[in-house]
């Protein structure tokens, strides 16, 4: 059912509302009622409209945090040091993942087995240090590459151990947030500084595992920003509510329309627009193999419904990365697989067994 968001201000931050009588603390409260955990419903929350949040310097935004396993990695430059000694199992090949929209790092929870994930089962048949990362998924994907990128400089210039090298593994959103991080390290140079923020780490990474990526944008929200265009040009008061709630959708939300990874590619951008106005950019890490992993709604990959849905939110070729401006992933290898939605994809047996083999 449609919800109407409207911004309002009050003393602790521009809370935003489903209507005008409930505040984030009411929406939070309501989302824990319907899930496990609180940080899921924190995630939903900071999905939906995190970049109001962020900007109000809201308790209820959640910051960017690397994890190892329940332990939090510190940030602070100072604690960094100590908070890495106490993880286990620290060696020198690291495995990164990096969730997607309204997730925590419990996606890549198998179902049947939640302590195994895809990096666990790494961890055990390839010898990796096992790191994931937690974020707010309204904020710009630009945003939250570049503090990935600067936060990954931090935890390997103080890894107890020398990085030989580093593994990459995005779903949905994730995978964009590690393609801007790669970005952003190898191109951003502090002031003053000769070499980019990224050194210490872009050189060691050897494989970017992409599953259920909208490298070149997704679908639903292009049909959600059309649909927002097609109420408020009715002149009727309830559809342009809906079409007002429908444009409250967070900036990191809008950005999955045509895979916006980079500042440039939404600033003094229409964020309304119909049509992409920014090329799509190839990876630019030489010495990184990518696996790129689709999935589809129907057992059969060519059928119509799986060729428009694809996994049921990104399709068989924005996952692939073909575009008008060509192939993004040219060197890459593919693997589509039939019946597994977008969020099985992070947690399927199968999927974790392509991702081995090819390893």
């Amino acid at each position: 059912m449609p919800l109407a968001f409207a911004v309002v201000v009050d003393a602790d931050l521009p809370a935003v509302r489903p209507d005008s009588s409930l505040g984030v603390g009411a929406v939070m409260r309501f989302l824990s009622t319907a899930t496990e955990h609180r940080d899921d419903a924190a995630a939903i929350v900071n999905g939906l409209f995190g970049d109001k949040l962020d900007e109000g310097v809201s308790r209820w935004s959640t910051p960017m945090t690397i994890r190892a396993g329940e332990t939090v990695v510190a940030r602070n430059g100072r604690a960094l040091p100590d908070a890495l000694r106490g993880v286990a199992n620290v060696g020198p090949r690291v495995c990164v993942l990096v969730h997607g929209l309204m997730s925590t790092e419990s996606i890549w929870c198998f179902p049947d087995a939640p302590s195994t994930t895809y990096g666990r089962l790494l961890e055990n048949d390839h010898d990796v240090t096992v790191l994931s990362v937690r974020y707010n998924t309204g904020r710009h994907i630009s945003t939250n590459g570049r503090e990935l990128a600067l936060l990954l400089n931090q935890v390997m210039s103080a890894w107890p151990v020398r990085v030989k090298e580093m593994n990459l593994i995005g779903h949905s959103m994730g995978g964009l947030v590690v393609r801007s991080a790669c970005h952003y390290a190898r191109s951003v140079r502090p002031l003053g500084r000769r070499f980019p923020i990224g050194r210490r780490w872009t050189s060691r990474v050897r494989r970017v595992v992409l599953i259920g990526v909208p490298n070149t944008g997704a679908q639903l929200e292009t049909l959600v920003n059309s649909a927002s265009a097609a109420l408020w040009s009715m002149p009727i008061p309830a559809t342009r509510l809906v079409g007002l709630g429908l444009d409250q959708r967070s900036a990191g939300i809008k950005d999955l329309r045509f895979g916006a990874i980079l500042d440039e590619d939404w600033l003094e951008q229409d964020p309304s627009g119909r049509h992409r106005t920014f090329p799509h950019r190839p990876p630019r890490l030489r010495r990184a193999d990518h696996l790129v992993i689709a999935g589809t709604v129907t057992a059969d990959p060519e059928h119509p419904l799986a060729r428009w849905m694809g996994d049921a939110l990104v399709t068989s070729p924005s996952a692939s990365g073909r575009s008008t401006d060509g192939e993004l992933f040219r060197r890459a290898t593919m693997r589509t697989f039939p019946g597994i939605t977008h969020n099985s994809l992070a947690h399927h047996r199968d999927v974790y067994d392509a991702i081995t083999a090819w390893w």
